[in-house]
């Protein structure tokens, strides 16, 4: 049977980012406006069968044998990974469009609910692009310093550099491949970027403080169910605010079959589970407060990396 999408063109505009993100399309950012104007945007949405090939690929995925699962026997993986982005980083001059990631550069990705061909295969990268830009306006603005944890090859924190001129920023990575990446674009930029080696499953005290915003990106999805010592890491911090952007297995609809493909596979690749959960229950007891838990509806093919928790530490969650 031959998969043939029956939807009009659509493409992604500043209405439907301002929805994503449950704000108002006023509160965008420039930023996020012109990340959209960056990259063809345009795609249809797969019906009948053409939406049923792609649950079917879906689920036959979530079921392979092959499946990386997540956790500190990947660190080597990175640092292979974000070393081939370093060599041709360095091989172009420092072109910062070499630092993007190689993965996720699905022509058939998850939004709002359904599967849409796209017609470029950086569609969801921009709009991720045009998400953080939007985050940082929503929840870093008027601090000190920002630090990214899991940061890779830096493309978050390049963000917020041309973002925010005023802002501290800070990269922790496993890979040492990262660190070497942010020194080098730390001097392209002409802007200060502190990087650390950090391992998020068994974190060392860090200075975070009041005026310091804490983020991460499909980061936190490589702990598993493994999130307690970095949690309690934030809460001894005590930073101003903490934004993920992040798969949220929790957020998924159980009763929805398009959502069920996605559970799937999260749990077959062991990605993050129980963190928001344990968030809910430090919020009930007075230690924190949860400012949002926003599912955008953006995904790769196979499921979606890109749902919003914020939060911060009480005076009590810090003591």
């Amino acid at each position: 049977m031959t998969a043939t999408a029956t939807d009009q063109t659509r493409i992604v505009d500043a209405r439907q980012l301002a929805a994503m993100l449950g704000v108002r399309q006023e509160q965008l950012p420039l930023a996020s406006l012109q990340a959209l104007a960056s990259t063809d945007l345009g795609h249809e949405v797969l019906h009948g069968a053409a939406r049923e090939e792609q649950l079917l690929r879906a689920l036959r995925g979530s079921e392979a044998t092959n499946l990386t699962v997540s956790g500190p026997h990947r660190a080597d993986d990175w640092e292979r990974g974000w070393n081939q982005n370093l060599r041709e980083f360095e091989q172009a001059g420092d072109e910062p469009a070499l630092l993007v990631p190689k993965y996720n550069r699905h022509l058939v990705v998850r939004l709002g609910g359904d599967y849409v061909r796209v017609a470029h295969p950086h569609f969801e990268y921009t709009v991720y692009t045009a998400l953080r830009h939007a985050l940082f306006a929503q929840w870093f603005a008027g601090l000190d310093r920002v630090v990214e944890y899991g940061c890779g090859t830096g493309t978050s924190l390049m963000l917020l550099a041309q973002q925010y001129r005023h802002l501290a920023l800070c990269g922790l990575d496993w890979a040492p491949s990262s660190q070497q990446i942010l020194t080098r674009l730390s001097a392209h930029l002409r802007r200060p970027i502190e990087a650390m080696r950090f391992d998020m499953f068994a974190p060392t005290p860090l200075g975070l403080g009041p005026r310091c915003g804490v983020f991460t990106s499909a980061a936190m999805e490589q702990l598993g169910e493994r999130h307690d010592a970095l949690l309690e890491h934030w809460l001894a911090g005590n930073p101003a605010i903490c934004v993920h952007l992040e798969p949220i297995y929790e957020l998924y609809d159980e009763t929805s079959l398009f959502d069920d493909v996605a559970r799937r596979y999260h749990r077959a690749r062991g990605y993050l589970r129980g963190f928001l959960p344990k968030l809910r229950a430090l919020a009930a007891a007075g230690r924190i407060e949860i400012l949002a838990e926003q599912r955008t509806g953006l995904g790769s093919f196979f499921h979606e990396g890109y749902s919003v928790v914020v939060w911060r530490p009480t005076a009590r969650g810090a003591e």
